[in-house]
């Protein structure tokens, strides 16, 4: 009869040790993710301004294009010297397009 009560107290400490080094461990992982989603937020952010200027070439040169494009279809020569070089190399001009709106 004795032994029923210490085989309870010996099963006690390995399950609090483990209970307790679980508990930890999701802290110390909750604490990483939180970290890493800061790191990337802070990534983002950082990347905004960049992003903005690509956008801004971006409608220059779909500007530029649809000009050349348009003086192609007019009838100059070197606008459609241009125009057939880059169809050569799988550029399609789209001069009617609008620029997408964010």
């Amino acid at each position: 009869m004795n032994e029923h009560p210490q085989q309870q107290a010996n099963l006690f400490l390995p399950l609090l040790l483990i209970a307790l080094a679980l508990v930890v461990w999701f802290g110390f992982q909750a604490s990483q993710l939180n970290q890493e989603r800061a790191q990337l937020a802070s990534l983002r952010s950082n990347q905004d301004a960049t992003y903005q200027n690509a956008q801004k070439m971006r409608a220059q040169l779909d500007s530029l294009a649809a000009g050349t494009q348009k003086l192609a279809t007019a009838g100059n020569r070197n606008a459609q010297a241009v125009v057939s070089a880059l169809q050569q190399r799988g550029i399609t001009i789209n001069a009617e397009a609008k620029p997408p709106t964010q």
